[in-house]
């Protein structure tokens, strides 16, 4: 649609020429995957050629062009994937038309690497039969292993294989072979069914450093399970069941025969009662109990986000902190689920969730997933297996690609509402009710299915750079027609193949060289340094922070100051008066003299609640000081108002900074003036009479700015607006003043 839009603006009519302008559209009909978001890539061909057709109508000329060229793959993996593309059922998938309108040429790619990659074809993998049911076999006794479970442990143990024989793969940044590492794999699945988890477990069962899944609901993970455990049994601890999880969790990771001891016999006494009881029997029994206890107390007192932070950070008897003792026994994927886990508890305290039970309540009844970012950074130095859809892995590439979910069909997107040819729907809940319309619409829906996953497995072929594999169960209708098993074999009938031996036994088939095995000398790339030694402790305890204060919440003998005689009439307060009079003593002076009396009303003006009376009398103070020349230099050049002070001095106690705004600052070559306003009525007439706070405040402020501007004289001034007054601050009472702070701290 965009493109015929935009061709009715290059042409005036029939037979018309090209006004100037050009039309340059790029589209990959083979990689079209997201039929669900609206994707229709026959559109690309039949506009294409509609579009050529009114080109050439208009005298100008169309030239479709063929990306071949791929900076990727290995000559090998793309001659086998021209191959799977040659069947023309394949190839009107990926074109996304009916076989008989294929407007494409066969679909061909040239290599811009040199060769060496293979691409390998394992037979489908069956199941072990089936014993018969023994009522009376234990509850532990290992099931017949499904094909789900014995493909993937074999693809563990090829995996494992490939990395302890150091099969080499092609470094994309140097050109040269380096030998394969967990981060070299791609495991790509159709959807996350039982062989994607069946793939994982066995994976960390062989030892194999693994991503996790791309997906994850956030509580169906271990550590979601373990934490809420936790939070669960530190507001009712008379709850066995969770207690017996907890005590066989990392938290505790005390024995199944340990908790069985502790639990058998109890005779209905609380669990907890008896390991408490029994705490100093055994040092596992004893550090459970402690840890316990201590996340009892924590929970008492501390809302969510704080009491998993302290429970996350502690650490056990040999300095291991209890996050390092989650991710120790479920992996490093399990740190995900940790952050995403307290950022929860953090986003539930600002909508002001504060106990544990409603945030567990909350959180166990959300479906959060998490979605794990699964580019090519994370397989640095080794890094680790990736497995997720082909979907998800649209755009990313890896040197070997294990291709294991084969042998399942493509099911159709969308429910029970199908698109009929003239842009209508029907609602056809049942195939078996279907009339002759939905029975058409079905078919075409079931058609376009099969299209794109004939696209989706263009997609998963195309991920590989120097090696690919393709394996499958076997399923009730093996290789059934269409499927990506049965489609890769057929690509294998016409390709020059040979036989190998598989891991565990069996034969498969190859095209392409067999893997090379990368020199002894070399060492993995990207591999990392061994940690330092002081990792592994305890970090050192820093010493104490400075406490900043204020200077005027220094002095705790300050007066009772006098209140503004309008407070008895208005009931506007010192603070207010005050807060105004400071506004205009900051904002005048920064306008010439004559324009200070209408500025001054301006702003008191914008103070809807004062009458005229009040504006008046605060002007007035204002501009008393503003007109008196006793107080020029305050406000001459060189001066600051409401300059930020913050900092230590030699006359603070250790440990104390202070943090504050002076009203007025004077900075000149030889000496330093700070300068505080009060708007005290009726103001004092001596400086002894002043409240010894302000005094403390203007010490304070000196011997900061001492240690700021070394080598000049500080001297410090209050400004009473009631007079108006100054009176400077003798140095002898400031340093009585700071050493009753020194003398009290």
């Amino acid at each position: 649609e965009i493109l015929r839009a935009l061709t009715g603006e290059f042409f005036s009519g029939a037979g018309a020429g090209p006004v100037g302008r050009t039309v340059f559209a790029v589209g990959d009909e083979k990689q079209s995957i997201f039929s669900f978001q609206g994707a229709e890539p026959k559109r690309l061909a039949l506009e294409s050629r509609a579009f050529g057709e009114r080109v050439a109508a208009g005298g100008g000329r169309f030239e479709p062009v063929q990306l071949k060229e791929s900076w990727r793959s290995a000559p090998e993996i793309l001659a086998f994937v021209d191959a799977v593309l040659a069947d023309r059922d394949v190839l009107a998938g990926v074109a996304g038309v009916d076989g008989e309108k294929v407007l494409a040429l066969p679909v061909t790619h040239q290599a811009r690497r040199g060769p060496g990659g293979c691409v390998e074809v394992w037979p489908v993998q069956p199941g072990e039969t089936a014993a018969e049911s023994d009522p009376w076999a234990p509850v532990d006794a290992e099931p017949s292993r499904g094909a789900n479970r014995l493909l993937a442990e074999r693809v563990a143990r090829s995996i494992g294989a490939m990395i302890d024989r150091r099969e080499a793969v092609v470094d994309r940044q140097s050109g040269l072979d380096r030998p394969c590492t967990p981060g070299d794999v791609l495991i790509l699945v159709r959807r996350r069914n039982a062989l994607f988890h069946e793939i994982i477990r066995a994976l960390k069962r062989a030892g194999v450093a693994i991503a996790g899944a791309d997906r994850l609901l956030l509580s169906e993970h271990g550590a979601f399970q373990d934490l809420a455990a936790l939070g669960r049994f530190a507001r009712f601890t008379d709850d066995d069941l969770t207690l017996a999880t907890l005590m066989r969790g990392p938290f505790c990771e005390i024995g199944e025969d340990d908790l069985f001891e502790l639990a058998h016999g109890r005779a209905g006494a609380p669990l907890w009662n008896v390991l408490r009881r029994r705490a100093g029997e055994r040092p596992a029994w004893g550090a459970a109990s402690d840890f316990l206890t201590w996340a009892i107390d924590e929970a008492e007192r501390a809302p969510p986000f704080d009491f998993y932070s302290r429970v996350l950070g502690r650490l056990d008897g040999a300095g291991r902190s209890m996050r390092q003792r989650l991710l120790t026994r479920l992996g490093g994927e399990a740190e995900e689920a940790i952050d995403a886990f307290v950022a929860q508890a953090l986003a539930a305290e600002s909508r002001g969730v504060r106990d544990l039970e409603s945030f567990l309540a909350a959180l166990s009844a959300s479906s959060l997933e998490i979605k794990r970012e699964a580019d090519e950074a994370r397989t640095r130095g080794g890094g680790e297996v990736r497995v997720m859809t082909v979907h998800g892995a649209k755009g990313l590439e890896a040197p070997i690609v294990i291709l294991p979910d084969t042998t399942t069909r493509a099911t159709a997107q969308g429910g029970p509402l199908l698109d009929t040819d003239d842009g209508g729907f029907l609602w056809a809940p049942r195939k078996a009710q279907d009339c002759e319309a939905s029975e058409a619409a079905r078919v075409a829906r079931d058609v376009a299915t099969a299209q794109e996953s004939a696209r989706l497995l263009y997609v998963a072929l195309t991920r590989a750079r120097d090696r690919l594999i393709v394996c499958g169960t076997e399923t009730r209708e093996p290789a059934f027609r269409g499927s990506w098993y049965e489609l890769v074999r057929r690509a294998f009938d016409d390709l020059p193949i040979g036989a190998f031996s598989l891991e565990g036994g069996g034969e498969g088939w190859r095209f392409g060289p067999a893997p090379r095995l990368a020199p002894a000398t070399e060492s993995p790339a990207g591999s990392l340094e061994p940690l330092p030694a002081w990792t592994r402790g305890l970090a050192p305890v820093e010493p104490g922070t400075t406490r900043y204060a204020s200077p005027t919440s220094l002095s705790d003998h300050a007066k009772t100051l006098a209140p503004s005689p309008l407070a008895a009439v208005d009931g506007l307060g010192r603070y207010r008066r005050g807060d105004l009079i400071h506004r205009l003593l900051e904002r005048l002076p920064e306008l010439p003299a004559e324009a200070w009396p209408a500025a001054a009303a301006r702003l008191l003006a914008r103070e809807r609640d004062l009458t005229d009376e009040q504006r008046a009398e605060m002007a007035g103070a204002a501009l008393a000081v503003l007109d008196d020349a006793r107080f020029a230099a305050v406000f001459g050049p060189g001066s600051r108002a409401e300059a930020a002070l913050s900092g230590a001095a030699a006359g603070l106690p250790a440990g104390l900074a202070i943090s504050g705004r002076i009203d007025r600052l004077v900075v000149e070559p030889g000496r330093v003036l700070v300068v505080d306003f009060k708007t005290n009525r009726p103001a004092p007439t001596r400086i002894e009479d002043a409240d010894p706070a302000y005094i403390l405040q203007m010490a304070v402020y000196a011997a900061v700015l001492a240690e700021i501007y070394p080598g000049r004289v500080i001297e410090a001034a209050l400004v009473w607006t009631d007079g108006p007054s100054l009176m400077p601050v003798p140095e002898t009472l400031m340093k009585r003043a700071l050493q009753s702070v020194a003398a009290a701290a």
